[in-house]
This record gives C-alpha cells, structure tokens and sequence, in this order.
C-alpha cells in the first residue's frame, strides 16, 4: 500500500508540474522573465547530512550482552544430526566514529555507518559434545558490517538507556504493511476528488482559462492532502529502522577442539536503535537477526571441514535485563511413555533474567533463558539434556515473582525442550512450574566497556506436576512429562 500510495502523490504532482509548464503557469519556477534571485554567501557545507541515527554516536565501542541460537553439525558430514545451541554473553561492537570505521552517504541519500563484531564471550551447552561450546573470534578473520539509514526515518523518544552517557537513538518510519488506518481514509477521501478532476481536465473543448482553473484545483488538492498526510503521528506498529548487516566469522572452541567458518554467515536485521537492544515492546522482527545463505563449513585447526552451522536456525538479539541470575539447577524429571514410567536425575546450568531488579517492586518478572540440563534414560535409550526452548517471538519462559523482604513466590511458564539418543522433543504447551526464590541477592557486576549488569544469587525449589507431552519434529507424541521438581543454587 505505501508503495501504491507513493505513485499516486507522484503521478499527481508531476501532473500538475507538466500541465503548468506546458500552459506557461504562472509560478515562479516557470517564470522564465523572472530575473535569477541574488546568490547568497553559502553556508560551509557539514561533511554529512544531519542524521538523527548516527550523530550522536561516539568514539566508545558498544557492549551488547546477546542471546544467539545457533544449529550446528558436528563433523564433515553435512547431513549428520544437528543441535541448536543457545548462547549467551557479551559482545564489543565497535563503529564509526572511531578509528578505522567510516561513514557515507549512497547514492540515493541514505547514510551508512561500518561495524565490526568483537570480543565476542558467548557460552553455550551442547548435547551432542557433552559439554560447554564457546563462541569468540578468530584472530585472522573480522566480522565487518553496516548500519544502514531506511528512506523516511526520523528520531522519536527512546525512554531505554544503555548508559548515562549515550541513549539508544531510535528511529520511525511509516512502513509497508503497518497498518495506518488514518493514513488511508485521508488517502481514500482524496483519491475519487481528484480522480474527477482530472477526468475533467480530459474533456474536450477546455478553455485555456478552464484548463488553468483545473490546474489550480488539482494542485490545491494534492497540497491539501500532503499536508494532511504529514498530521498523522506514526503508531507504535510502525517503530521501524535501519538496515543491520554483517559478515559474520566466528571461532567455536570445544572439548573436541576449536571450529571456525573462513566463509562468512550473512546476519542480517532491521534495528530501532544504536546499539539495537529487543524489549519486551520491541516490534515484532525487529532487533532481531538472523543468519543467511547456510549451511556453512566449520574448519578444524588443520583446515579440514569438521563442522557445519547449519540452515535449520541462526538467530541473535541483543537484551539488557535489570539483573542475570548464572545458577546450577539440579534435581528429577519424572517420564512416562505407555505403561511404563521413569525418574531421571538431572543437572547443568542456567541463567535467569529478572526483567525487573529482584525486590524493586512487590511483584517482578523473570525469565528462563537457558537450560542444560544432563541426565541418563533408560526409557528414551541413553544420555538426554532438558534445554528451554528458544524464540524471538512467542515461547518465552517467563514468571512473576511475589517478593517478601530477599526471598520470593514464582510462577513461570517453562517452554523446554528434550534432547535423547534418537531425536529432539520439544513441548507445545509450557509445564507450569511454582517455586520460590530464597535470599535473593546481589553478588556483583557483569562490567566490560559500557555495559554493567547486575549479577544475582540465590537459592530456589520448584516443581511441576502435569502431563505435558513432548514431541518430536514430525509432530508425533513420543513420552510425557509428569513431574519436575528441581533446586537451584548460584554457580560456581
């Protein structure tokens, strides 16, 4: 719709602008007796446009903390099984202003800052390796990229800071698809007026005055219905931004050894904001990014291909919660399949963020972000991980806390899903788990560059009791979870 909405605005105005030179119209433009205005004393021209997106950057790399899910192969066989791996932590974006990064303007007037991906310190958990996977950079291959302006943005509030020194600067335009209902009465009200004056303007036998006085009518329409236009204020739906894109390399360090791509992940997104953080109110798609062009090759320290990342997903968003809660979790799952019903002792790590500081109110919101948790099932044939459940748009395993003084009452809603020997289950409905939360505390701060998180410890209990069935990915029920009853205490 904007599209067809652009042609139309430009068909009429250049209809207008045609018709007046042709009929030698009197605006001053067409004057050609009009003598030429007196130059005046140029101001100095800025070296770029002014850009509400990148003129208040500075010369401090950013510091995002991301949450990327990644579906990686482990060997040279491409088609071998793969997992999805969350990780977790921080990443250094440095960008233009600094050293070595540019700015430009393209050819059709947007500008372009470059950005690279360093010092990446992500952690996750792999079932098939048995163990932690760490994500970083190699030393000999850069993740290089840019930010791009999108045609018609501009600056509007952003109330989220990542520091005192430099706000997220967000941007708004009106978008394909967003659902401006305003916008369009005004256009559909205008478009039959100024369809009947031009089937006038193509009527026969017209008067050079008849002709002129019909210009004037279309023109004033056109104007009236810009200016119209330009009273609606954008609606939250159309938040939307800047183009994100990155060549992305990385180097994957296991037990097994290290892993890294020479041929670059395509990561592409659109973002609201410099440096782009998704909150629980970002617009849906947006802050988001996701890997193109896959799979692609992972090579061992020999150069051989001993690894894949995979098409199935590759996706990141950056967060900034008011606290991150790094816990071991251990304790039981209870599984049944037909008449035949198994406990598993389970263990691993977890990480909690508390959208909210712990105690800052009487209720707070909390959410599971990763789960690896390790057991042994003789019913499901071998070793199993139970891992929660990654998505950007619906999925989230997220609670309420009631707080009484350090200690609190939770209910969350826990999306997981359950690794084994022959395929991965996952659950459509979330196991509802109760708990509480005792000695809640501060234990210090996740500090690099601009980004300090607080970190928080504590100890909890929580059980499930429902028959929450897990499936596997051609949709087909495959065992039940019955019970979970699982203690958390702060990570070593």
């Amino acid at each position: 719709m904007k599209h067809k909405t652009g042609f139309v605005l430009l068909a009429f105005a250049l209809a207008v602008t045609v018709a007046f030179a042709a009929d030698g119209g009197s605006t001053p433009s067409s004057n050609g007796n009009a003598a030429a205005p007196a130059a005046a004393e140029a101001a100095p021209a800025p070296m770029f446009p002014a850009s509400p997106l990148f003129d208040h950057l500075t010369t401090q790399p950013d510091v995002v903390y991301l949450i990327a899910n990644s579906s990686v192969v482990f060997g040279p066989d491409p088609h071998a099984r793969s997992e999805e791996i969350t990780f977790l932590g921080p990443v250094t974006v440095p960008k233009w202003p600094m050293a070595g990064y540019n700015r430009r303007v393209l050819p059709d007037g947007r500008q372009q800052i470059d950005i690279e991906l360093t010092q990446s310190e992500l952690t996750g958990e792999s079932y098939v390796l048995g163990g932690p996977v760490v994500l970083g950079e190699h030393p000999d291959l850069r993740s290089l990229g840019t930010i791009t302006e999108r045609s018609g943005a501009r600056l509007v509030n952003a109330a989220a800071m990542q520091s005192k020194d430099e706000p997220l600067m967000s941007l708004a335009t009106s978008q394909e698809g967003s659902g401006n209902n305003d916008q369009q009465k005004i256009i559909d009200q205008n478009v039959k007026k100024l369809t009947a004056l031009l089937d006038k303007l193509n009527k026969p036998r017209l008067s050079a005055a008849e002709r002129k006085a019909q210009f004037k009518q279309i023109q004033a329409s056109v104007e009236e219905m810009i200016s119209e236009l330009a009273k609606v204020e954008p609606t939250d739906a159309e938040v939307v931004p800047a183009d994100f894109v990155v060549e992305r390399k990385v180097l994957l360090t296991t037990a097994k050894g290290i892993l890294y791509n020479e041929t670059a992940v395509p990561v592409r997104g659109r973002i609201d904001s410099i440096p782009p953080v998704k909150f629980q109110g970002t617009p849906e798609g947006v802050n988001v990014f996701r890997g193109m062009e896959l799979p692609v090759a992972l090579l061992d320290r020999d150069g051989n291909v001993n690894g894949w990342f995979y098409s199935k997903a590759h996706m990141a968003y950056a967060v900034l919660p008011a606290g991150v809660e790094r816990s071991t979790i251990s304790g039981s799952i209870q599984l049944k399949s037909g008449d035949k019903t198994e406990t598993v002792q389970v263990s691993g790590p977890a990480e909690i963020h508390h959208l909210t500081a712990p105690g800052s109110a009487e209720k707070t919101e909390a959410e599971f972000m990763m789960l690896a948790l390790r057991g042994h099932s003789e019913l499901l044939g071998g070793d199993i991980m139970v891992s929660e459940t990654f998505s950007d748009r619906d999925h989230f395993s997220r609670g309420q806390l009631k707080w009484n003084g350090t200690n609190a009452d939770s209910k969350f809603n826990l999306f997981v899903d359950l690794y084994t020997p022959a395929a991965k289950l996952t659950t459509h409905e979330p196991l509802q788990v109760s708990g509480r939360f005792v000695d809640c505390k501060a234990t210090g701060r996740l500090e690099k560059g601009k980004l300090s998180l607080p970190l928080i410890g504590g100890k909890g209990q929580f059980t499930a009791n429902a028959d929450s069935v897990l499936y596997d990915e051609a949709e087909k029920p495959v065992v039940k979870v019955t019970k979970l009853q699982l203690s958390l205490s702060e990570h070593n």
